[in-house]
């Protein structure tokens, strides 16, 4: 989680330049005249992407951190357990994404308009699963691009610790994204992660925390946001967070490049081109979205929601 005054600081600078003044242009208005690619065009092409620069790198640091603690069976063995829970996802756990997308979204009263991304958190202590699909409006069909592992939060640790909230939450301009300053702590932990990773704010949230003898409900500022690149990435597959949704550089850089939440950005973006948040590397996709759909696969939880 992020101090509140740090936050209001970054959300004071919408709209405005970067600090050496480069002209950073989003790439929405370029193109305009050409076709863009259809659906499963842009999905096949993202999943090579997905593949090379998300998930490749996340089994390499497990497998990477597996021999570095090679003495060490039991940290070997959580490792190899997160490995093979992601290596292991396959339809019927997407099959039950995309009910619980629907759920969620009827849930709020919402329904996606036109064919969008959009990225699905699994707060479950078991899955802490992120997914990334995309709802074809044409088929009324949501296709899976690609899997990670996340951290949510984990209320056990007590104090300002929050169990993540279920729901939908959208990627809106009044909670202006912003940059990590990758600047550690006093323990030596870059909350945020590296310098420039992108943090999402989802605003003002309710979630629940330990107080006391029991749990009460309190507010939660909820940002979706890589972690600590050495410290914290290894622990990613585990609740750790403060209630935010924790993610990889890789991950990061991936929904970042290519606006998967940015639709409200992009439309922004048209006037004002010369924003400090874009990057040049920037390559929007040609159906970005602006839904984060948070839920929980632990039967707990799925009993708790049926109606």
């Amino acid at each position: 989680m992020l101090p509140l005054v740090l936050a209001l600081g970054w959300h004071a600078a919408l709209g405005q330049q970067d600090p050496a003044g480069q002209r950073l242009a989003s790439l929405s208005d370029q193109g305009q005249n050409q076709r863009p690619p259809e659906p499963d065009e842009e999905l096949s092409a993202l999943r090579a992407t997905f593949q090379d620069e998300v998930r490749k790198p996340t089994l390499e640091r497990i497998d990477r951190y597996k021999k570095l603690w090679s003495k060490s069976p039991k940290l070997q063995d959580i490792l190899e357990e997160r490995r093979q829970r992601l290596l292991s996802l396959g339809e019927r756990y997407f099959d039950f994404v995309r009910r619980d997308v629907a759920a969620q979204m009827a849930r709020s009263g919402l329904r996606f308009d036109g064919t969008q991304f959009f990225a699905y958190a699994d707060r479950n202590p078991k899955a802490q699963f992120i997914v990334v699909g995309l709802y074809d409006a044409r088929s009324e069909r949501i296709d899976i691009l690609g899997a990670d592992l996340i951290s949510s939060g984990n209320i056990e640790k007590g104090g300002d610790y929050f169990e993540t909230p279920i729901g939908v939450f959208e990627n809106l301009l009044d909670n202006f994204s912003y940059r990590a300053q990758g600047t550690p702590n006093q323990e030596g932990w870059r909350g945020l992660g590296a310098k420039d990773s992108r943090v999402w704010d989802f605003g003002y949230q309710r979630g629940l925390k330990k107080y006391k003898d029991g749990n009460t409900m309190s507010q939660l500022r909820l940002l979706m946001h890589s972690t600590d690149p050495e410290r914290g990435e290894p622990r990613l597959g585990r609740t750790d967070s403060k209630g935010c949704v924790r993610i990889s550089a890789g991950l990061n850089r991936f929904l970042d490049t290519h606006a998967i939440l940015d639709s409200h950005y992009e439309q922004w973006a048209k006037s004002r081109p010369d924003s400090w948040l874009f990057k040049k590397e920037r390559k929007p996709t040609a159906y970005p979205g602006k839904y984060l759909i948070i839920g929980d696969s632990s039967q707990s939880a799925l009993a708790v929601g049926k109606p």
